[in-house]
C-alpha cells in the first residue's frame, strides 16, 4: 500500500500532508493491538495536564507541540510524533509514538557437511503505540500487536518511561479486569452479557490448583450456546471465592456500532486485553466502552 499506492499518490498531490496523517491515524490507531487499562492513583490529579501547562511541558520535554504532527517512518528509537487533544464526550490528550521494529522472514536452508544453515533476512517495519488519557480519571495504553508471541507488560512500562517527562508512572494504578471476565459466566448477568459477547474459550482454576478449560466447538459458536458446558463451569465456580477465570476468549458481537463480530483476548496483565482485528475508531470506542461498562 505504502509504495504501491500511497507514495505516487503524494508525489502526484492527490494526497497532501493532512490527508496523509488521517489515513495514518485510521490504519494505525485502532484495532490489532494490546490495550492496557489505568485509573488514576486516589489523592493524585491531571492538574498538569489539563490545566494549560501542558504546551510548555512538551517544548521543555522536546516533544512535538500540541495539535501537530510529526511524519517519521522508522525512527531508531520510539519517537513521539504527535500529541493531540479531543472532545469525545470527555475531554482527554493522545500521546503517539512510533517505533521501528523487526520480523524475521525465512530465505533458505542448505545442507552440507552435516550442517543445516538456515538463512533469514531482517525485515523491518513501522509500529504504533498511543496512550489516552481522560480527564474523568481513566487510561489506556495501546500497544500495535507484534508478530510473535510476547509479553507485553514490559511494552506498556516503555511507553510510560518515553512519556516520563510529562505522565508520572506513580500517579496510576492498573484498572483490572477480574470483574469483566468473572461477569461472563455470573448467572445474573449472563443473560445481558450473551446480547453482547460471545463466549469461545475460558480458563478457570481455583484455591486447590485446579484448572478447568472449556470452548465452543464450530467455528463461530459460543459455549453460551451449550448448556451443558455452562452448567459444568457453574459448578467448577460455585462456591464463593474459591475460583477464578484466568483467561478468556470472547467475540463482540455485531451491532449498529460494529460491522461484523470481533475478537478479544482478555489474559496476561490483569489490565490487559487484546483486540484481534483491525477496527474504526467508532468500533474502538464500542468495544472498549464495553468492556468497561461489563468491568463493574
Amino acid at each position: 500500500m505504502i509504495d504501491l499506492r500511497l507514495r505516487p499518490s503524494v508525489e502526484k498531490g492527490a494526497l497532501d500532508e493532512n490527508d496523509l496523517v488521517d489515513l495514518l491515524r485510521q490504519t494505525e490507531e485502532y484495532g490489532a493491538q494490546h490495550i492496557f487499562l489505568f485509573q488514576l492513583v486516589d489523592g493524585r490529579n491531571l492538574s498538569s495536564l489539563f490545566d494549560g501547562e501542558l504546551p510548555q511541558r512538551l517544548k521543555a520535554a522536546c516533544f512535538p507541540s500540541l495539535g501537530s504532527t510529526s511524519i517519521i517512518d522508522m525512527p531508531k528509537v520510539p519517537s513521539v510524533v504527535e500529541v493531540r487533544e479531543e472532545f469525545d464526550g470527555i475531554r482527554s490528550f493522545t500521546f503517539k509514538i512510533v517505533e521501528k521494529r523487526a520480523f524475521f522472514e525465512k530465505l533458505s536452508d542448505e545442507t552440507g557437511n552435516g550442517q543445516l544453515v538456515v538463512t533469514y533476512a531482517e525485515v523491518p517495519y513501522r509500529a504504533v503505540n498511543l496512550m489516552r488519557i481522560s480527564e474523568d480519571g481513566r487510561a489506556e495504553i495501546r500497544l500495535q500487536s507484534h508478530k510473535d508471541a510476547i509479553s507485553y507488560g514490559g511494552l506498556a512500562e516503555a511507553v510510560f518511561n518515553t512519556l516520563k517527562p510529562i505522565i508520572d508512572r506513580l500517579d496510576w494504578k492498573d484498572q483490572k479486569l477480574d470483574r469483566f471476565k468473572s461477569n461472563l459466566l455470573d448467572d445474573k448477568k449472563r443473560n445481558e452479557l450473551m446480547k453482547i459477547f460471545g463466549l469461545r474459550q475460558t480458563l478457570h482454576s481455583n484455591k486447590d490448583g485446579t484448572r478447568l478449560t472449556a470452548a465452543a466447538g464450530a467455528p463461530g459458536a459460543s459455549m453460551y450456546d451449550d448448556t451443558d458446558v455452562v452448567a459444568s463451569v457453574d459448578r467448577f465456580l460455585q462456591k464463593d471465592n474459591h475460583a477464578h477465570c484466568e483467561r478468556a476468549s470472547v467475540t463482540v458481537k455485531r451491532s449498529e456500532a460494529l460491522s461484523r463480530s470481533v475478537g478479544l483476548i482478555v489474559s496476561g496483565e490483569a489490565n490487559e486485553f487484546a483486540i484481534t482485528a483491525k477496527v474504526s475508531k467508532t468500533e474502538y470506542d464500542y468495544i472498549l466502552g464495553s468492556v468497561l461498562e461489563n468491568n463493574k
